[in-house]
Parts: C-alpha cells; sequence; structure tokens
C-alpha cells in the first residue's frame, strides 16, 4: 500500500476511494496500490473509468529517470480507455458514457504557433499540463481526469482490450508515416516489437512498399503476415550492404546499441530520403554520433517524431478501423499490474501488455 502522498491526489483508506491507481514511490521500485480521491474537476475536463489500460516502455524510462528527473510518487501511463462518467460544465462533445482513449498528450494551449498550424502536439505553452503522465496521474488506474479536448471517441467496432495501444504505438508510428507518405515510397521498418509490428500494418495498408528490419530472421514469416513484402536481417552482412541506400524512408522502432549499428542503419537511406526515429532510448544508456558527413553529401534528412496531433489521431483511429489494425497484445488483471509491468520491464511481450480494469474499483473497496 502507498505511504508517499500526492500533492493533488489526497491519499485515502479503500472504502473512501474515488480510484485506485499503481503508484511507485521512487525509481526501481515496485508499484505499490494508492486509493485516492480526485482534486476538482475543471469545467473542460472529463473523468474516464477505464476498461481496459496499456503499458509503454516509456512509463518504465520515466519511472526509473532515464530521460530526466521526475518527482513521486509517481502513477504513469498514457495508453488511456474507458467510458465518461463525469463531465465539466464546458464539455459539450461528449456525454456520459461515451467510450473514449487518450495518449501521451494530456493539454494543449490552441492559440500558440504549433497548435495554429495543427502541431498541437508540440504545444509549448501549457507547463506541466502538457503530457498525461507527469506531474499528474495517469492512466496506470482505475480512473483518468484530464481535458476532454484531447479524448477521443472510440468505434465500439475496435475491439476493447486492443485499443490502448493504438493510442500510443499506434498514433507514433501512423502520423510519421502519413506525414513522409509516397504512394510509390520504399520504407523498411527497423525493429519488429511494440511499436514495429503495427508500423509494418499502417506501411502496409496506406499502400507503401514496406520491408520489415530486424536481427532475427524468427520474426521473418510474422512480419510478411502485417503487410511486409521483404525483410532484412540486420546480422547478414550481405543483406545489409545489398540494401544500402534503398529506402525512401527508414522508421527507427528500434535502438542501435553502438555507433556503426546506427551508421549501418541510416546507410540503408537513399539520397534525399528520411532518417524517422520514434524510440528513444535511455539517455544513461546510448550515446550516438551523427553521422555527418553522410546526413549532408547525401542529403539525408534525420527526423526525430512525438506521437501525433488531435487531427492525427482521428485520423488513425479512422484508419485503423477501416483496415482492422490492431496490436498484438499480452492481457493481465488489474490485481496482476505488477506482473504486466515487470513482464513489460524484464521480459519480451509480444507485443503490448494490456490490463483489465473489470470490476476492480468495485472488488478493491471490500
Amino acid at each position: 500500500m502507498a505511504t508517499k502522498e500526492h500533492s493533488l491526489y489526497k491519499l485515502v483508506s479503500k472504502d473512501q476511494a474515488e480510484a485506485f491507481a499503481w503508484s511507485f514511490e521512487g525509481p526501481n521500485t515496485e508499484a505499490v496500490l494508492y486509493p485516492f480521491q480526485f482534486p476538482p474537476m475543471r469545467p473542460d475536463e472529463v473523468r474516464i473509468q477505464q476498461t481496459y489500460f496499456g503499458l509503454c516502455y516509456t512509463d518504465c524510462h520515466l519511472v526509473n529517470q532515464d530521460w530526466f528527473p521526475i518527482n513521486y510518487p509517481s502513477v504513469p501511463g498514457h495508453e488511456i480507455l474507458g467510458h465518461i462518467v463525469q463531465k465539466g460544465e464546458q464539455v459539450t462533445q461528449f456525454q456520459i458514457g461515451d467510450l473514449v482513449g487518450a495518449g501521451f498528450i494530456r493539454d494543449s494551449c490552441g492559440k500558440c504557433k504549433q497548435c495554429i498550424l495543427g502541431n498541437d502536439q508540440l504545444c509549448g505553452q501549457v507547463g506541466n499540463e502538457h503530457l498525461i503522465p507527469l506531474p499528474k496521474f495517469g492512466g496506470f488506474a482505475t480512473h483518468v481526469q484530464l481535458p476532454a479536448k484531447w479524448a477521443f471517441p472510440i468505434p465500439n467496432t475496435i475491439p476493447q482490450h486492443l485499443a490502448p495501444p493504438l493510442l500510443c504505438a499506434g498514433i507514433t508510428v501512423y502520423a510519421p508515416l502519413k506525414r513522409h507518405f509516397g504512394a510509390n515510397k520504399t520504407v523498411g521498418i527497423l525493429g519488429i516489437g511494440g511499436l514495429g509490428h503495427l508500423a509494418i500494418k499502417f506501411s502496409a495498408a496506406l499502400g507503401m512498399k514496406t520491408t520489415a528490419i530486424s536481427t532475427s530472421y524468427d520474426k521473418e514469416e510474422e512480419a510478411r503476415s502485417y503487410g511486409a513484402t521483404d525483410f532484412i536481417c540486420t546480422k547478414n552482412q550481405e543483406q545489409m550492404v545489398k540494401a544500402n541506400g534503398k529506402f525512401d524512408m527508414i522508421l527507427s522502432c528500434a535502438n542501435a546499441n553502438t555507433v556503426d549499428e546506427f551508421i549501418a542503419y541510416t546507410n540503408l537511406v537513399k539520397s534525399g530520403g528520411d532518417f524517422v526515429m520514434v524510440g528513444i532510448p535511455a539517455l544513461t544508456k546510448v550515446e550516438l554520433q551523427l553521422p555527418f558527413f553522410a546526413l549532408v553529401v547525401r542529403q539525408i534528412s534525420f527526423v526525430g517524431s512525438l506521437v501525433g496531433s488531435r487531427q492525427e489521431n482521428y485520423e488513425m483511429i479512422e484508419f485503423a478501423n477501416k483496415h482492422k489494425i490492431y496490436p498484438t497484445c499480452e492481457q493481465f488483471e488489474f490485481e496482476n499490474f505488477k506482473g504486466a509491468y515487470d513482464k513489460l520491464l524484464n521480459g519480451r511481450p509480444k507485443y503490448r501488455c494490456v490490463v483489465k480494469v473489470g470490476n476492480a474499483p468495485e472488488t478493491l473497496k471490500q
């Protein structure tokens, strides 16, 4: 049971709780149950009773301060799915009972240059309100409260237990693929894991020539079933050399471990092509050097991509629903959250971990 109290979320006894979260009280610690009451609801917010939520390795990075220091207790989680059970008076786009999802972005101002340009995921004007997990509570909970503008209607034709990862992994790969889309483009998806397996599906459904790139031949058959028309094993030097300069775009869903590996990956890009990174390694463990000469003389664009805008989220959900693009998931019960987190942190889930909330809000009070 939790011992540290958050300044906004009152730690209470189980019978007084409005919701239950899995909280971390320090880096490299075990999750503890945190019964709590929400702060007063803002007029633009909704409260969601979750049916399922997903886990992402970003949550592990955040909890363990792999990127930057955070305050504890911390409740991460940004793959949110459930029904609206309460809403502020300014919320008109949703009704009580609506099924919605939410992802990594919590809020945006709607007035700054990035918001006006449609890049509201890059808004820098809302401070600590920008990202779901920090410093407020995120999705590792029975209920979540957040601004309604970053909640998205989820069609009932998408299986609920497969929906949460679409709000993170799905939009993370869909958005850059759509931005760099070209009907005749050749795309290499680097890494076939939690991000990469969805990237192959989206790229193929968009109609681009898609090659899966992995460290292991074990994933070739599976990658082709997702829509890849070709496969490269990075440990096969002959294949890698043959593929140099082949791709209009590399979408990097995995991280190189050495500078030489990274250079080998960038060599796969055509002159004038794009190398797009969506995965971020622990900054304390990996330090890479950009191949500046190759980037300049071959005019390669090295691009980062942060999830997607609100409009891109709407488009992704519609596209995934139309083409039946769903993640491959392992499912856990709310009471076994620690098992899900441990599998993500120390194991190799296939490919996302999803937690079923079920009737946990009622049973935990008993």
